[in-house]
């Protein structure tokens, strides 16, 4: 949801994993992910920005996405290209409409996902009230993997519950303690959850725990990652993101616990248009998914791509099953943000991005045999809001209605059409916010009125 965070919460993951050096606030533009005109003007995020880190040996993919349902094209192609997802709840304000509304398009997606609750240091903010809200309103059996140490002014950090350590809040890069005597009982109460929650994933560690009560840590952590993957449970973390606190067991759970992307399942159709399903998998030739298209200054056209099976080389040709032609791929990029940083090869699962390919659309296949599945494409709703919009003089009409139809390509959620009954241009999208930003941005770039 929008103010929730998330921002910040994308940055301070980047800072505890050693990516940046150090945090930006946002609204600045100067934070890894809000960095465009629109986004510093607003002080607000408008599209989607893309960053790696490693940790644990595992290299994790995150987006930062707008709160606004003005923007939620740009979540799509988030949760399109992610094997799941992290929520944020504002520890003030609890689960709200936006909350509500992605997470019944995660349930259509069957995707899993965590909770993080934010602002633990807030003296409005009751952890467990907004976890059991969070069990009621969705139906699902909630997992804390965090609890806090203290609330409000007498906010002191979290206790990492599958770890059995307390990581102090010193906004600083966190560090792990014994867990202190005060918070012992609420500790083993939580931990008896989490042997619970795990038991999910298994019959077998269901009969165990109902039999003896406890598991062993490899038990729980092994449950942990069935019951996760099968979108049984939902783990559910605390914390205070401006503190960094609460980030470390974040990173620990998605690197050791959550599912990596190899053999999870693409959907897909065969030339005839037979339903189809495809693993991600390192085997076999090149097959990917254009989940993003964005446009760079000094780059040009940019095609995010979820590569499927095989793995995408630079410099070389792939079919674009959707044009029916074939596409150079030049030189390949992961990103920081707006940071492009050049690779030889892409693998499978992972998501990479290639510039000027002159012909590719967002949710185009690319492949490197024609004879490839296509992928199912994106699925975005239908526009909202329209507005009739044309140049004050007429000689810009040309330059304005080419940079709208650009955009509109871009966002599959915006349409830019000729009314033939009212002899206007129409330009829609899915609010007032999204038509108005655009619109200032036409006007920025072609300097018109």
């Amino acid at each position: 949801h929008g103010q929730s965070g998330k921002t910040t919460l994308f940055e301070q993951l980047l800072f505890a994993s050693g990516v940046i050096a150090k945090t930006e606030q946002a609204g600045t533009g100067k934070t890894v992910s809000d960095y465009t005109a629109e986004e510093i003007e607003h002080k607000i995020s408008i599209y989607s920005a893309l960053a790696h880190a490693q940790w644990n040996d595992k290299i994790i993919n995150f987006w930062d996405t707008p709160g606004s349902s003005d923007f939620v094209g740009e979540v799509i192609s988030a949760f399109r290209s992610s094997e799941m997802a992290l929520m944020l709840v504002d520890g003030k304000n609890g689960v709200q409409i936006e909350t509500i509304k992605l997470w019944r398009d995660l349930d259509r997606r069957n995707k899993p996902r965590m909770v993080f609750i934010n602002r633990t240091d807030d003296q409005r903010t009751n952890v467990e009230a907004i976890t059991k809200d969070i069990h009621d309103k969705f139906n699902v059996e909630v997992c804390p993997i965090t609890i806090p140490m203290g609330s409000g002014s007498s906010f002191k950090g979290v206790i990492d519950v599958l770890r059995g350590k307390a990581l102090p809040a010193s906004g600083k890069i966190e560090t792990e303690s014994e867990i202190p005597a005060e918070y012992a009982g609420i500790y083993k109460n939580a931990r008896g959850v989490l042997a619970g929650a795990a038991a999910e994933g298994d019959d077998e560690l269901l009969i165990k725990f109902i039999d003896e009560g406890e598991l062993t840590q490899e038990e729980i952590i092994s449950g942990l990652k069935l019951a996760f993957e099968n979108n049984r449970i939902v783990p559910v973390f605390c914390g205070d993101v401006l503190q960094n606190s609460g980030m470390a067991s974040v990173l620990n759970f998605i690197a050791d616990i959550a599912p990596s992307p190899e053999s999870r399942i693409e959907t897909a159709k065969t030339a005839d248009g037979t339903d189809a399903v495809c693993k991600i998998t390192g085997e076999g030739a090149f097959t990917g998914l254009v989940v993003k298209t964005a446009s760079d200054q000094f780059s040009g056209r940019l095609s995010y791509i979820k590569v499927i099976t095989g793995a995408l080389n630079a410099e070389t040709e792939v079919f674009n099953l959707a044009e029916g032609r074939k596409e150079k791929i030049g030189k390949l990029y992961r990103c920081l943000g707006k940071k492009l940083i050049e690779v030889k090869t892409i693998c499978a699962g992972d998501i990479g991005i290639a510039a000027k390919l002159s012909a590719t659309k967002t949710s185009d296949t690319l492949a490197a045999n024609q004879d490839a599945l296509t992928f199912v494409k994106l699925r975005h709703p239908e526009p909202v809001f329209s507005m009739a919009v044309s140049a004050k003089e007429k000689k810009d009409e040309d330059k304005m209605s080419e940079l709208l139809a650009k955009f509109a390509e871009e966002d599959r959620t915006l349409s830019y059409k000729f009314n033939a009954e009212t002899k206007q241009n129409v330009l829609s999208g899915m609010g007032e916010l999204q038509i108005n930003i655009l619109l200032n941005k036409v006007q920025a770039q072609i300097k018109i009125s």
